[in-house]
């Protein structure tokens, strides 16, 4: 992208330049952890409570110890560029640095980077996806530089909402997937059972240690016969047999209800419901009790990129006959299918035992059917009646309206059990035995958070094989002569 904007004549980029934009693109990622954004994320907050650090700071320090160690001479005017692209943001404005080269690689303006391209198209692939009709080039080659800032052809305001869209779709179908999730609390829990004897945590302020923190970690949990790492490995074990924490539950929120609630539903309150209908139910007596460590509550902020906000509004576009002005889209500048809403909070109840999943689930939903949802002024207005050519006769409850005019929500009646249930044997499509294996490269898939967050993902597979009524596998039928070829493919999910 600079080589493309390093085109334009009236901008002066150097050879300086596009070699610190270079190093900031191949070095910015340099700083994950093990299992990418889940350890920023998700174990350092919960490893090291009030300690701000995030990934592209370890990048700025390996960056710094890679030039030391190699005795690299790198002007240090030149180490402070790099390090602020990475960062994206101008810390030394003294060096009076090009205000539009931090929108290459961390483009703090309006999410449209290098990065995004890289993990968009890295990760769709990495799933199994068919090629991605990202339209990164075109973008590139659309890109120019005006007021300080790069801008894009009007033409493409499409080709921008849909970049943001597969962002969106990859954070809501992968690095979200209730599965991935629960992999990612249980690897969590690893990492904090094994860190007080690993010392997990401190080694991100070690660059000479840090660099050899990497997937690994797990194997070499498992690995381990020690005392202190017992309730890792059984972690570890449980990962890869398939035995995961269960999802019990889900809603999906407008953010705004998100702030009505969450200091409502707590796993505390949740164990104590289920706990208090545990005693009334003849079937539920003889489970165990329900604890505030058997449930996690999960709050998934999933948007399009720019949180609530519409990307395309935060864009600068062009038009051919005035290349040298840019300025904002308005809504009439582009389609009118794009979406009016570009944020929705998941919130998920899970439980670590998965034989309490139906009393957890029905703690959860007893609270939330006592927990009015206020209608909010953007949500209603958003909200419409779809006309369709016919109408269910069915009536699914799933939210009653109050008095007040609040919402009682009644759960999904798709996936409700009954407070007894102990777990669940598997979709009836895929009733097969399932075994985790890890990526030989042990490489992360994911590029962003959650969310990126999102984390994403956590460079573990799930192969799905096969099984003969008396539970063979494919590959031990074929060594004992008894496939007659007929057997399908090994199946990756």
């Amino acid at each position: 992208m600079v080589d493309h904007l390093s085109l334009q004549s009236n901008l002066d980029i150097t050879s300086r330049d596009r070699r610190c934009v270079q190093l900031a693109g191949l070095l910015h990622d340099l700083g994950h952890g093990p299992f990418s954004h889940v350890f920023d994320g998700q174990f350092i907050p919960r490893a090291r409570p009030g300690y701000q650090w995030k990934h592209e700071d370890a990048s700025e320090l390996m960056f710094e110890a890679m030039l030391a160690e190699n005795e690299i001479d790198l002007p240090r005017k030149d180490v402070e560029f790099v390090r602020d692209l990475i960062a994206g943001v101008d810390r030394h404005p003294q060096n009076k640095e090009k205000p539009y080269l931090f929108e290459i690689v961390a483009n703090k303006q309006n999410g449209i980077d290098v990065d995004k391209y890289d993990y968009i198209v890295r990760d769709t692939h990495q799933v199994g996806g068919d090629k991605c009709n990202l339209a990164a080039l075109r973008l590139i080659r659309s890109s120019r530089v005006i007021g300080n800032h790069i801008a894009y052809s009007n033409k493409d305001i499409t080709n921008v909402f849909l970049l943001f869209q597969e962002r969106w779709s990859l954070h809501k179908r992968v690095y979200t997937h209730h599965a991935a999730k629960a992999i990612e609390y249980m690897v969590v829990d690893a990492l904090l059972a094994a860190d007080p004897y690993l010392k997990i945590s401190e080694q991100i302020d070690d660059p000479q240690r840090y660099v050899f923190l990497t997937d690994s970690i797990l194997e070499e949990i498992e690995r381990s016969t020690q005392p202190e790492l017992s309730i890792a490995r059984e972690l570890v074990f449980r990962l890869r047999t398939r035995s995961l924490y269960k999802c019990v539950d889900i809603l999906y929120l407008h953010p705004d209800e998100e702030k009505q609630i969450k200091l409502l539903v707590t796993s505390e309150r949740i164990a104590h419901e289920a706990n208090r209908i545990r005693t009334q139910e003849l079937k539920t007596l003889e489970s165990s009790e329900v604890t505030t460590d058997d449930v996690i509550v999960d709050w998934t902020y999933v948007h399009f990129g720019m949180r609530d906000r519409n990307p395309i509004e935060l864009v600068l576009f062009y038009g051919k006959h005035n290349p040298n002005k840019a300025r904002h889209a308005r809504p009439e500048d582009y389609s009118r299918t794009f979406p009016t809403q570009f944020a929705e909070v998941n919130l998920r109840v899970f439980t670590r035992d998965r034989s309490l999943y139906g009393l957890v689930q029905a703690g959860f939903r007893s609270i939330i059917r006592q927990t009015p949802f206020k209608p909010t002024e953007e949500a209603s207005r958003n909200v419409s009646v779809a006309n369709t050519p016919i109408q269910s006769t069915l009536a699914l409850p799933n939210e009653v309206v109050t008095g007040s005019g609040g919402r009682l929500y009644e759960g999904n009646p798709f996936t409700l059990v009954p407070p007894s249930f102990a777990g669940s044997s598997g979709s009836p499509k895929l009733n097969s035995k399932r075994v985790l294996r890890p990526h030989k490269s042990h490489s992360s898939l994911s590029g962003t958070s959650p969310a990126h967050g999102p984390g994403e993902s956590i460079g573990l597979s799930l192969t799905s094989i096969e099984t003969s009524p008396v539970g063979q596998t494919k590959r031990e039928r074929e060594e004992e002569g008894e496939d007659d070829g007929a057997s399908k493919k090994v199946r990756r999910e």
